[in-house]
């Protein structure tokens, strides 16, 4: 993990003219996947500034992975275009020469997680509410605002298709073969639901990813796994969570009647059943990557104690899957 000394080495490298000094950093919880701290910088004028880093975990310790150049690329592209926030990019170390791994440095911003906001008697509805409309705003996202090198998907079908074709060959590099997600991957290509344009899509959207201001729009954070494809991954992604309180949970038929008026998409094309169907494909490029990790350990190659810890989540995730592909037979 980056440390104090190697960041005021890097601002002295990077913003030198302004003789920042480096008063406060500390680790912070970044999610699984990345590691992140607070910082805070006091410029030469008597001006202070407080800053997020975010970094690779080092090599082979991670389960879940992503790329720090993208990621990059991405908040250079959106930030100021949405009309909610996004992380402010301010310097990047693109080699992790200076920070000891490949760091992103962003504006720290004020605001309440939502899931905070969530847990408070009587404002569960409000944070449905918010979670639903910034979901709606970032699938509203021009296509043309994003990097030019982002994988654009020809068409809704070929998408699907590449998406069903990844969950039955999961298992393909690893020891062990599983005849449940062959099934599953099956009965998706048979009961595909009605199409729909693709769109800016986060990956990870949950509530513990959005933060609240008391005034102004909410900043949405974590966009290590965002992709161009179907919006409805991020609402069968989301749809069972188990972090509580799940705003989906709580009133299936109000939060998507919601997504429904701020997408202008159909009853047909969203419904609790399509939601089903897009939580296996949200969560699919996630089961594959503990699937890789756990076969790892097997291989006598750990990948850090979250690899240990989320075999258990493998075998839920597959009864999960299963679950919903019966749903879509019957």
């Amino acid at each position: 993990m980056t440390d104090e000394l190697q960041l005021q080495k890097f601002l002295d490298h990077a913003a030198g003219g302004r003789g920042g000094t480096v008063t406060v950093f500390r680790p912070i919880s970044g999610g699984y996947s990345r590691l992140s701290a607070l910082a805070t910088v006091r410029w030469a004028d008597g001006s202070e500034e407080s800053f997020v880093l975010r970094s690779d975990p080092p090599p082979d310790t991670g389960v879940f992975e992503s790329d720090r150049d993208t990621e990059w690329r991405l908040l250079e592209a959106i930030s100021g275009k949405l009309p909610i926030h996004t992380p402010r990019p301010r310097w990047y170390d693109a080699t992790g020469q200076h920070l000891g791994a490949k760091c992103l440095i962003v504006d720290f911003f004020q605001g309440r997680p939502l899931y905070e906001i969530a847990q408070e008697p009587d404002q569960l509805p409000r944070a449905a509410q918010i979670f639903v409309d910034t979901l709606a705003e970032v699938h509203r996202t021009p296509l043309d605002v994003l990097p030019p090198e982002m994988d654009r998907p020809p068409d809704w079908d070929s998408y699907i298709g590449d998406l069903v074709g990844q969950l039955g060959r999961l298992d393909r590099d690893i020891s062990d073969s599983n005849p449940a997600l062959h099934y599953v991957a099956a009965q998706l290509a048979a009961h595909r639901p009605p199409p729909v344009p693709l769109t800016f899509v986060h990956g990870d959207a949950q509530p513990a990813n959005i933060l609240v201001p008391d005034e102004g729009p909410v900043l949405m954070i974590d966009w290590e796994f965002a992709r161009i494809g179907d919006p409805r991954e991020d609402l069968g992604y989301y749809s069972d969570l188990p972090v509580p309180p799940n705003l989906y949970q709580a009133d299936p038929a109000s939060f998507l009647a919601r997504y429904r008026e701020r997408s202008g998409l159909s009853a047909e094309q969203v419904n609790e059943d399509t939601v089903s169907y897009f939580y296996i494909l949200g969560m699919a490029r996630l089961l594959g990557q503990q699937i890789e990790a756990a076969d790892a350990l097997t291989r006598g190659r750990p990948r850090g104690v979250l690899a240990t810890y989320l075999i258990s989540s493998i075998s839920v995730t597959t009864q999960k899957f299963l679950a919903g592909a019966r749903r879509l037979a019957s």
